[in-house]
Parts: structure tokens; C-alpha cells; sequence
């Protein structure tokens, strides 16, 4: 196991570098630049010129690239140049992750709250009212963009109910956990809704493949209980390729959180994403999408250690399997 993670961290890298120069290039060929947000219409070419300079957008891309990867590997970011001038960009977003994370986590638990008994039960209740019902709200979930989801919930409960809890905003945990908890439950419902419905259509196709193997067949006919074999051996290797969908929905979650957020106006990443896509904060926006990919090495990693311990026939050794 040891060797198999040393392997994957080592991998990690040029999937990282590759990624850097990706978001590097993507960014700084997109039209327009910071230098224009910051003048506004105060075009002066002399001024221009001097306050391209002093960001080093003179450079050519490759040295460009160079500087800010050599800064990064040293945990510096850079500083923002057009959302708050000169706040350096870990610190924005140590400020902002709290909140993105807090939104992903609980649009993951809402949607395995929904997700996992309602996969279990359509299963095992195939071809019945049950599964035909499941599957029809896994459907809706899925054809429903969380976006629009976000905005009808905004206007039932908030202006036509006029529930002030339900129009956005956040509220600090340190403030009052509760009126966090209320502020944070729609938009995690919006979020974890479309999610929820994925997980809960993976898992009822991985269990129906599961009861179909000759092993759940001899425990039955052994005159196992069949709640036992639910529990025990069904549901348990019917896990291997639901914490896959998880692992790889984390990607899905932040992403959905720059819309969501948006929404429901949360201080988060995905918001910051925004602003600084629309501002042209290019050291705000390279920050950001590369944290997101470290998230994303980090959860894959993760998801494969989480198999041997889910299934203990899975094991690692030198040859990384």
C-alpha cells in the first residue's frame, strides 16, 4: 500500500504540471486583460505600458509561466490585481474555501441521505412501484439543472412564502450554527439533488449486478437470511463502484458550487471564481482552479485506498495495481 500511494503522489506531479499549463495558457489568451478592469476607460497607452509592467504582463508566456509556477511550489499564489488589490491569493482563499467546502459537504450528505436507501430499496424491490418510482425521480433529479432548482426554491419559499431565511446569504458557524444550518440547507439542496439522483442509479445497477452472482444464490438456497446477505455481502460489494461516482463527483460538487453560490449570493470559491473570471483577476482565477485539481488528485487517492478497506479481496502491492 505504501508503495502503490508513493507511486500515485509521483504521478501526481506531471498531471499537475500539466494541468498549470493548461489553466495558464486557457487564462491568458482569453481576450481582454486586468489591466483594462483597472483603468476602466482611462485607456492611456503610456499607462498601459507602465501597469503591464509592473504585473509582468510584458513577459512573454512562458516566462510568465515560469514566475508563477516557481512561486506556487512555494505555497505563493500571487496577489490580486482587480478584486482587492494586493491581498495575496491563499489568503482569499483560506477566507473562502470554508464556505465551499461546507456547501459541498453537505450537498454530499443530503444526496447519500437520499441516495443510498432509495438506491437499495429500488433495487430490491425490482421492476415493482417502488423501483419504477425511484427511477422517475432519479430522472427528474438528473434532467433538472441545479441552477434553476436553486432559483424556484428561492422563489416559492422566499417570495412567495417570504421566508427571509430562504432569499441566500451566509451566515458564519461562529455567528449562530443554526441560522448557518438554515442558510446552508438550500443550496445544499440544489446542489446534492442532481448528485443524489447519479449515485442512487449507480447503486441500484451495481446491486442488481451484485444479486445476480452465484454466491447470493447458494446463500440463499443455504437458507442464509436474506437480510444478512443484504447487509453482509450485497450492499458491501455493491459499494466498489458508488465510491468511484463519489470520488469523481467532488469535481462535480465544486463546479456546481460556482453557479449555486452565485444564486444564493454565499462569500465561497466559486463566487470568487466569478468575479475574478469577470474582473480578469488572472492570479485569483490560476489559484483557484489549481487548488481544485489538488482536491481532485487528493480525492482520487482516496477513493482508491477506500477500496481495499470496503473490499479486502483488492489489495496493492509493489507491481500498483
Amino acid at each position: 500500500m505504501g508503495i502503490y500511494i508513493l507511486k500515485r503522489l509521483l504521478l501526481a506531479v506531471p498531471t499537475l504540471v500539466a494541468a498549470s499549463i493548461i489553466i495558464f495558457l486557457l487564462i491568458h489568451l482569453a481576450p481582454g486583460g486586468p489591466v483594462r478592469v483597472m483603468l476602466g476607460p482611462m485607456q492611456d497607452p503610456a499607462l498601459v505600458e507602465k501597469l503591464r509592467h509592473q504585473l509582468g504582463l510584458d513577459l512573454p508566456l512562458h516566462q510568465q509561466y515560469l514566475r508563477w509556477a516557481g512561486k506556487a511550489l512555494q505555497g505563493d499564489l500571487g496577489i490580486s490585481v482587480t478584486i482587492q488589490r494586493g491581498a495575496p491569493v491563499t489568503e482569499l482563499l483560506r477566507q473562502r474555501y470554508g464556505v465551499t467546502l461546507q456547501l459541498a459537504a453537505l450537498s454530499m450528505v443530503i444526496a447519500l441521505l437520499i441516495a443510498i436507501p432509495t438506491g437499495i430499496t429500488s433495487a430490491l424491490h425490482q421492476n415493482k412501484i417502488a423501483d419504477h418510482l425511484s427511477r422517475l425521480v432519479a430522472m427528474v433529479g438528473v434532467s433538472v439543472p441545479n441552477f434553476f432548482l436553486g432559483i424556484m426554491l428561492i422563489l416559492v419559499l422566499g417570495v412567495f412564502l417570504k421566508q427571509p431565511w430562504a432569499t441566500g446569504g451566509y451566515v458564519p458557524p461562529e455567528e449562530g450554527l443554526k441560522e448557518n444550518l438554515i442558510r446552508m440547507l438550500l443550496p445544499a439542496i440544489a446542489l446534492g439533488t442532481a448528485y443524489s439522483a447519479i449515485v442512487m442509479r449507480m447503486l441500484r445497477s451495481s446491486m442488481l449486478d451484485v444479486m445476480s452472482q452465484d454466491y447470493v444464490r447458494t446463500a440463499k438456497a443455504m437458507g442464509i437470511g436474506w437480510g444478512s446477505t443484504v447487509r453482509r455481502d450485497i450492499v458491501k460489494n455493491a459499494l466498489i463502484p458508488v465510491i468511484t461516482v463519489i470520488g469523481n463527483s467532488v469535481g462535480y460538487l465544486l463546479g456546481g458550487s460556482i453557479v449555486t453560490e452565485t444564486i444564493f449570493r454565499m462569500p465561497g470559491v466559486g463566487r470568487l471564481v466569478i468575479t475574478g473570471v469577470f474582473r480578469r483577476d488572472y492570479p485569483v482565477i490560476q489559484g483557484i482552479v489549481l487548488s481544485i485539481v489538488i482536491i481532485r488528485i487528493g480525492i482520487n487517492l482516496v477513493v482508491d485506498i477506500l477500496y481495499s478497506i470496503v473490499d479486502p479481496r483488492i489489495r496493492y502491492g509493489a507491481e500498483g495495481e
